[in-house]
C-alpha cells in the first residue's frame, strides 16, 4: 500500500493540508460514502506516523470494514473512489490559489445563469484581480483573451448591441496574438537550451513567420514579453553579434518584476548557458559576463526554489567569481548562502566550495585538510576534488602522495560506470601529469613530442594546465 499513488499523494501532503483534506471527506456535498472518511484518516495517520503496518491492503480493510473478511475487489474500488476524491481536493486547491481562473468561472455561471446584470459586475472584477497583479508575460495575455472572450460569450448570446462586440474583438485579437508571438518565442528558446532534438518543420515554419512579423512591424515590440523572447532568441541563434545578449541582458533586469519567480529563474538560466557556451569558445567578455548575471539573478532571487539553492549553482557560482579573481566577494558568498543549501548535501557542497576558494588562493594546505577529510557522495565533485589534489601534489613534487593519487583515482574512475563520456578525459590527465611527472630527458625532441601528444589528444580535462607544466619542463 505504501507504494501506491494514493498513499504517495497523502504522504506529500503537509499538516494543514491533511486537515483540509480530512474536512473535505466528510462533506456531504462531496462525499456519501463513510468508508471513505475511515480509509483518508487511517492513510493521514500513517503518512504521519510513519506506520509500519501500512504495507498491506488487508489491513487497512480490517480498519474499513471490521468483521468482514478480505474482498480485494471491494478493496480496490475503495482506493480508486478515494483516489479520486484526493484528486479533486487537490484541483479545487489549485483553483482557491487561481483567483482569475475561479472569479472568471463565478462569472460564467451567472452568464449562463441569464443574469446578465450580476454577469457584468463579476465579470468586471475578474478584469480587476488580472490588472492588480504585477505578472505581463505570456499568461497575462492568455488570462486577458480568456476574459474577454467570455465577455464576447455574453454579448453575443444575448444579441446585445453590436457596438460592444466591436469594443471587445480588438482586445481579444490583440490578446491572442501577443501571447502566440512570446509564446512561441519563448517555446523557440526552449528547443535550443535542451537540443534534445531538431524543432519540428511546421512549429520552424510559425517561428520564421513570427519572426518576420515582428521584425516589419514594430507594434509587436512595444510588449516587453514580446521583446525580450525576440532578443533571447537572436542570443541563442546569431551568436556573433553581442548586441541581443546585451539587450536580453538589459530587458531581464528592466522588466524582471513583470514574470514570476519561477519564469524569472528560466530567463536568467538562458542567459548563464549562453554566457557558459561563449566563454568556452574563449570568448573572455562571457566569462565577466557569467559572473555579472550570477550576482544580478542572486539580487533578484532567481536561483532559489522554494527559498533553497541548488548545489551545483552554489558551487558554478563560486567558480565564476574565482575565475574573476573576485576572491573577497566569493568569501563572503560562500559563507552567506550556506544556510540556503539543502540538507544533507549542505556540508559536503560547502566545503568543496570553500576547499576550491583556498586552492585558487594557493592555499595548499587548507586545500588537503579538507579534501582529506571528507569523500563526496556526488561522483563529478569527488573528480574534480581529486584532480584539485592531483595538481598541488605535482607543484609542491609530493611524489609520495601523488603516486598514490594516481593509482587511487584510476581505480576510483573504473568504479563507476557513469562517467562514460568523461572517463578517457581524466584518465588522459592521469596519464600527462604522470609523463611530465617523470620526464627527465633532455632529448628536445622527445619533449617536443610530448607537447606534440597532449595538444592532439582531444579527450583530455586540464589541457591548459598540462602545456603550462610542459614549459616549465622545457625553461
Amino acid at each position: 500500500m505504501k507504494n501506491s499513488s494514493l498513499y504517495l499523494i497523502i504522504s506529500q501532503l503537509g499538516t494543514i493540508e491533511h486537515r483540509s483534506l480530512s474536512q473535505f471527506v466528510r462533506s456531504p456535498y462531496h462525499n456519501r460514502r463513510p468508508e471513505l472518511v475511515i480509509f483518508c484518516d487511517f492513510l493521514i495517520k500513517s503518512a504521519q506516523t510513519k506506520d509500519q503496518l501500512a504495507n498491506t491492503r488487508e489491513y487497512y480493510f480490517s480498519k474499513i470494514f471490521p468483521g468482514e473478511s478480505y474482498q480485494d475487489k471491494k478493496m480496490r474500488y475503495t482506493i480508486s473512489f478515494l483516489n479520486k476524491l484526493v484528486k479533486k481536493f487537490l484541483a479545487l486547491e489549485q483553483l482557491k490559489e487561481d483567483q482569475i481562473s475561479e472569479q472568471k468561472l463565478v462569472a460564467k455561471a451567472f452568464r449562463k445563469k441569464g443574469l446578465s446584470d450580476i454577469y457584468e459586475k463579476e465579470i468586471q472584477h475578474c478584469l480587476k484581480i488580472l490588472e492588480k497583479q504585477p505578472f505581463r508575460n505570456a499568461e497575462y495575455y492568455l488570462d486577458r483573451y480568456l476574459i474577454d472572450y467570455e465577455d464576447y460569450e455574453a454579448f453575443y448570446k444575448a444579441k446585445k448591441s453590436t457596438g460592444k462586440i466591436g469594443e471587445i474583438l480588438p482586445k481579444i485579437n490583440q490578446s491572442a496574438d501577443v501571447f502566440l508571438i512570446a509564446t512561441t518565442l519563448k517555446l523557440s528558446c526552449m528547443w535550443l537550451s535542451f537540443r534534445v532534438q531538431k524543432q519540428p518543420e511546421q512549429h520552424q515554419s510559425l517561428l520564421l513567420q513570427t519572426l518576420d512579423l515582428i521584425e516589419k512591424q514594430e507594434y509587436y515590440r512595444q510588449f516587453p514579453v514580446i521583446e525580450l523572447y525576440y532578443n533571447a532568441y537572436r542570443m541563442l541563434t546569431v551568436t556573433q553579434d553581442n548586441s541581443y545578449f546585451d539587450n536580453f541582458k538589459s530587458l531581464i533586469e528592466k522588466h524582471q518584476f513583470i514574470f514570476s519567480v519561477e519564469e524569472l529563474s528560466e530567463l536568467y538560466v538562458l542567459a548563464v548557458n549562453h554566457c557558459i557556451s561563449q566563454a568556452n569558445q574563449n570568448k573572455e567578455k562571457y566569462r565577466k559576463e557569467l559572473f555579472e548575471i550570477y550576482k544580478k539573478g542572486l539580487a533578484a532571487e532567481a536561483f532559489f526554489d522554494n527559498q533553497k539553492l541548488g548545489g551545483k549553482t552554489y558551487i558554478n557560482i563560486v567558480q565564476a567569481g574565482l575565475n574573476q579573481e573576485a576572491y573577497d566577494w566569493v568569501a563572503v558568498f560562500i559563507e552567506k548562502y550556506k544556510p540556503f543549501l539543502k540538507q544533507p548535501i549542505r556540508e559536503q557542497f560547502y566545503l568543496f566550495n570553500l576547499a576550491n576558494y583556498h586552492n585558487k588562493k594557493k592555499n595548499y594546505d587548507e586545500v588537503m585538510e579538507i579534501l582529506r577529510s571528507i569523500t563526496f557522495d556526488e561522483t563529478m565533485m569527488e573528480m574534480s576534488a581529486r584532480r584539485m589534489l592531483l595538481k598541488i601534489y605535482y607543484d609542491m613534487g609530493e611524489t609520495e602522495a601523488l603516486y598514490s593519487l594516481f593509482d587511487s583515482f584510476k581505480n576510483y574512475i573504473y568504479r563507476h560506470k557513469e562517467l562514460s563520456y568523461y572517463k578517457n578525459h581524466y584518465l588522459n590527465l592521469i596519464k600527462y601529469t604522470k609523463k611530465l611527472f617523470n620526464f627527465h630527458s633532455h632529448d628536445p625532441k622527445a619533449l617536443e613530442k610530448l607537447r606534440t601528444d597532449i595538444i592532439q589528444t582531444d579527450d583530455i580535462i586540464e589541457k591548459t594546465w598540462l602545456l603550462d607544466r610542459w614549459a616549465l619542463l622545457k625553461n
